[in-house]
């Protein structure tokens, strides 16, 4: 927050601080995490009023967590852009406002830590504000902030998110290689989709598909579509217990004429076995690979095409000129040269990402192919891929 809001020269104002109810370029993670903030608030205080620091430091861990591994991430390319228009503006208003209130928080926890963050992130900027945060008010749940929909259905995509990359690693396919579909059997509550209010629910839609690094999303209404499952009896546990109809019972697994209960139980043969009289095994779908949890299914399509494969070359290099722009003790604004000599197979599946990759690596200028060898290079690396290899050079612009 501080690096960017230097860089902008963006300070906090009555009409920026989140005081104010002109929210009208509030996002929807903008209104998830002031949610998330304004309940945090109430748990904290109901903890502390109980003598019950755990409780209250196990919230405010978790809080974090969202903060820095959804908001934060999620938000990195508002950050990032060039102006510091309406929506950038909200995004600093709003991380400050978060900021400033969990230092309250931290307050009675960590002393010395939230008043280092107090001091860096109000008093320098506002004059006029407590010298201490141990001066400030411990914060107060704020009225409207609530919206206890908006947080289950982010949390419902985030529970979207981590299947997905469970079975993006179990395919051993890598982070940055795009995927054509994800395919989900959501819980019944979610009739269909990621939330009742179908503008979350597609804007939580880009938000999974970005994560995942997927094109599209479709919502399955049976998972058998995705998953093959097998029941198997347990026959140490079901011989003394069903007896004769052990037989009926096994002829039901062999047709394949089993069904699941609601109540977790199984009908086979006729008979209802308990949860503890079998097992189940689930293998995916040819071409895909599944990961659940209780009545979430998630399955990424793992095929892949020449345009995918493509793409995921380009999110390779533009991974490893990223690295090399650190490794160069590159400022984040700093603008770039940039050469991609090599395979001209390599090369030649990379044109069509041009204008994408110098973008990323903010590079003025992007040269392809043999000949473009940079007049001063800062920086050199090699890097081997299916097919061929990739020479990589830059330099300050």
């Amino acid at each position: 927050f501080v690096t960017y809001a230097r860089l902008d020269g963006w300070t906090p104002s009555g009409a920026d601080d989140g005081t104010d109810d002109a929210g009208a370029s509030r996002t929807l993670l903008d209104r998830w995490i002031l949610s998330r903030l304004d309940a945090l608030v109430g748990e904290v205080g109901q903890a502390l009023d109980g003598y019950d620091a755990q409780r209250a430091t196990r919230a405010i861990e978790a809080f974090v967590d969202d903060l820095s591994n959804w908001y934060v991430r999620r938000n990195r390319r508002r950050f990032w852009k060039g102006e510091l228009d309406d929506d950038k503006r909200s995004a600093y208003a709003t991380l400050h406002r978060v900021l400033v209130d969990l230092t309250r928080l931290l307050g009675p926890f960590v002393p010395h830590l939230a008043d280092a963050l107090w001091q860096n992130l109000v008093t320098e900027v506002q004059p006029e504000a407590s010298d201490s945060v141990h001066l400030a008010d411990f914060p107060q749940p704020q009225g409207g902030w609530r919206d206890e929909a908006l947080e289950a259905s982010v949390d419902l995509a985030r529970r979207v998110v981590g299947l997905g990359r469970t079975a993006r690693a179990a395919s051993s396919l890598r982070t940055r290689q795009p995927l054509a579909v994800v395919r989900l059997k959501l819980p019944a509550s979610a009739a269909g989709r990621l939330s009742p209010d179908a503008d979350v629910a597609a804007e939580l839609t880009r938000d999974v598909l970005d994560e995942l690094n997927v094109k599209a999303l479709e919502v399955l209404s049976d998972e058998s579509e995705m998953v093959e499952r097998t029941l198997y009896p347990l026959l140490p546990v079901i011989g003394p217990r069903h007896g004769q109809a052990v037989a009926a019972i096994m002829a039901g697994v062999r047709a394949g004429t089993w069904r699941l209960l609601d109540d977790g139980r199984a009908e086979v043969g006729g008979v209802v076995l308990a949860e503890d009289e079998f097992e189940l095994t689930a293998r995916a779908r040819s071409g895909h690979e599944v990961a659940e949890e209780g009545d979430l299914l998630v399955a990424l399509d793992t095929q892949l095409s020449p345009v995918l494969e493509a793409e995921g070359l380009a999110r390779e290099v533009a991974h490893r000129l990223q690295t090399m722009r650190r490794a160069a003790g590159y400022e984040i604004s700093d603008r770039v040269l940039a050469s991609v000599e090599g395979d001209a197979a390599l090369v030649s599946r990379l044109e069509p990402f041009r204008d994408w990759l110098a973008q990323e690596i903010l590079a003025t200028e992007l040269r392809f192919g043999s000949g473009t060898v940079l007049d001063a290079p800062q920086a050199r690396e090699s890097m081997d891929v299916a097919g061929g290899r990739l020479d990589l050079a830059l330099q300050r612009a």
